[in-house]
């Protein structure tokens, strides 16, 4: 194709992203008709800056393509509009956003780029996780400690969050008062379906106790209220809750059909972390840290929640996807991100559709 020579006239080929400016060069920069030609495809942004002497640009995409992976294909500020003419299309590419912490204790506000402002929330929500069991038992006396608990034990309230057998015990068979307070909440009969509330006695808070080392099974009774033959037991220097030996929880003397009630009060941390799409179509979240293939509607929210944790960290990468109306592709970037405005009429490519 030839260039009529027109007077005022400055013809330049462009070939590389950059500005166009520098390109047409410093004197021919300066005339009042700026014509941009490409030879070939594209890889990045190109950039118009404002020049005065300006008074009519022309960008010809010549059937080639400029598309940016990273943001806008262009950038024009320029007091002109700048005319783009041609079949190639002039797109980004531009389809996912990441944001990112590291710091374990992190809580608050993370916002994403280029998504008009999605962001996630991460806060820490206290819990009850108290679990509440009962065991019915005949009369006489009784050995229960963590596994027996867990093993015959019905649950009341906490629905198993967390399970009994980290609640009430571990490995040998003893109380486990990580992590929180068990309780011995006294009898009922059986046909009671609520705990007493007028007794409990705390496990967690019985003072170590030591007895005779002369028979190799004694029992260290606690005399506490209505129980005076509550206590632990075990062989040889192995009668207090300290001990690595097996402890049993001994109920003496019950008479008739009962229902013993155990509970474990506990307060925990929750991290939750309600990601907010501000974009105009759904996306998904990936990364598994901690969304995995979720999808979220345009302007709607996504929950994770991680159960007994205070970890803050994440990585989240938010993916779009599809096309509009008029088949333009989304993108999380504007054709055009500059202040200058742009004019398509005489253009018959496709360019990509900003998704907010």
């Amino acid at each position: 194709m030839s260039i009529p020579l027109i007077s005022g006239l400055g013809f330049t080929a462009v070939d590389s992203a950059g500005t166009l400016n520098d390109k047409a060069g410093t004197s021919k920069s300066k005339l009042p008709i700026q014509f941009f030609k490409l030879t070939d495809n594209i890889s990045g942004n190109l950039i118009l800056n404002n020049d005065s002497a300006h008074k009519k640009i022309i960008l010809d995409t010549n059937g080639k393509t400029i598309i940016n992976s990273a943001g806008a294909p262009l950038t024009t500020n320029s007091d002109v509009t700048l005319e783009l003419k041609g079949s190639g299309n002039v797109q980004s590419s531009l389809k996912t956003s990441n944001s990112a912490e590291s710091s374990t204790s992190n809580t608050g506000t993370s916002t994403f780029s280029n998504t008009d402002s999605s962001d996630v929330v991460v806060s820490n929500v206290d819990t009850d996780n108290t679990v509440e069991k009962y065991i019915d038992a005949g009369g006489g006396n009784f050995g229960y400690n963590g596994a027996t608990i867990d093993s015959s034990g019905t649950f009341s309230l906490g629905s198993g969050t967390p399970n009994a057998s980290s609640i009430f015990g571990t490995g040998s068979s003893y109380f486990n008062t990580t992590g929180g307070t068990p309780f011995f909440m006294g009898d009922t009969t059986t046909s009671t379906t609520s705990a007493p509330t007028s007794y409990k006695l705390s496990i967690a808070s019985i003072p170590p106790n030591t007895v005779s080392q002369l028979r190799m099974d004694e029992y260290a009774n606690i005399g506490i209220f209505q129980y005076p033959n509550l206590g632990f037991g075990g062989t040889i220097g192995g009668h207090n809750r300290y001990s690595s030996n097996p402890n049993k929880h001994q109920l003496n003397g019950i008479s008739g059909t009962r229902r013993l009630w155990w509970r474990f009060e506990r307060s925990g941390n929750n991290r939750t972390f309600v990601f907010t799409n501000n974009l105009n179509i759904s996306c998904v979240l990936s990364g598994a840290d901690p969304f995995d293939g979720v999808t979220v509607s345009a302007g709607a929210t996504a929950t994770a929640t991680l159960t007994d944790s205070t970890d803050g960290s994440f990585n989240i990468t938010a993916t779009i996807s599809g096309n509009d109306g008029s088949s333009q592709p989304f993108a999380l970037a504007s054709v055009n991100n500059g202040s200058g405005s742009i004019n398509t009429d005489a253009y018959s490519g496709t360019l990509s559709a900003r998704a907010f």
